[in-house]
């Protein structure tokens, strides 16, 4: 049995003429008998019925049809996979992604890309998670490429270039002294209880050398695991903080203040695996970014 009788099979089941099957298939009418007889030879059963010129499945063509549609849709659905994978114009990347970068940045960075590649073929999966957690699954593979701040911790496997700075605010509650203001500066604010993000992570080092580049040591009343957090705990009035915007701000009854001369970022890196196999889609994504941020650094 070949793959070509199934094909032929198939046409002529739904045509239930062999003429038109024939035109259909760009091939003679006696080549289409013939394969048709040597597939049901093979078989050993008839899979039509012919009777002058009207031509009919038997219980076993009826039967086999459906096996023989299946197998032919599963071969397509492979061969559409082989293309996908070979194809740098289609496929599908999986991002992940920090979430203070989701109401912003991310859109703006996948259409830069789409507006490169001319076309829209080649989709995107989402995965919004902490800085640490994101890293895990960029090493075991389970993300393509990752959107968030280069920590030290990163395991040797792991490359990244900057993509952009991310500017950070002190975050008070509404009713707080400083709301009023329009920027501050750490003097501003020396003083006060600080909500921290947890040891370890990118926030935390940043905010860390901001506070030992003016000899201060911070009155730290919690440390918590991600941004949302900090927010609750400053909007609850437990003390402010020094973090990124995030989409969720307005709910916890914040106020974001950004510093004087805005003088107050952190870098956000695109991070990869470079001990797995790339896809033609992600290797034409990492290219171009690759490409676009070196020259812009020149």
């Amino acid at each position: 049995m070949t793959l070509q009788q199934l094909r032929y099979f198939v046409e002529v089941a739904h045509t239930l003429h062999y003429t038109k099957a024939a035109q259909n298939l760009n091939i003679s009418q006696p080549s289409l008998s013939y394969a048709i007889s040597q597939l049901s030879k093979k078989l050993g059963v008839p899979l039509f019925r012919v009777e002058g010129l009207k031509v009919s499945l038997t219980e076993y063509g009826e039967a086999f049809l459906p096996y023989a549609e299946s197998a032919l849709n599963i071969l397509a659905q492979g061969e559409a996979q082989l293309n996908r994978m070979s194809n740098p114009s289609n496929g599908n990347i999986t991002l992940g992604y920090i979430y203070s970068v989701s109401f912003d940045a991310i859109p703006q960075l996948i259409d830069e890309y789409y507006a490169y590649r001319g076309n829209r073929n080649i989709s995107f999966s989402f995965q919004v998670n902490i800085t640490d957690l994101l890293i895990e699954k960029l090493i075991e593979g389970s993300v393509d490429v990752v959107i968030a701040p280069f920590t030290e911790a990163v395991s040797e496997c792991i490359s990244s270039i900057p993509l952009f700075e991310q500017e950070l605010y002190l975050v008070v509650y509404k009713d707080h002294p400083l709301s009023r203001y329009t920027a501050v500066t750490i003097d501003d604010f020396k003083n006060e209880k600080f909500i921290m993000i947890r040891k370890g992570t990118d926030l935390y080092q940043q905010t860390i050398s901001l506070f030992k580049k003016h000899n201060i040591t911070p009155d730290i009343f919690f440390e918590v695991d991600e941004c949302n957090s900090m927010a609750s705990f400053v909007g609850a009035q437990l003390g402010i903080a020094i973090m990124p915007k995030i989409p969720s701000l307005d709910s916890y009854k914040v106020i974001a203040i950004p510093f004087k001369g805005r003088t107050v970022s952190r870098t956000i890196n695109l991070l990869w695996n470079n001990s797995i196999r790339h896809t033609p889609a992600l290797k034409n994504f990492l290219d171009y970014y690759i490409s676009s941020r070196s020259s812009n650094t020149q």
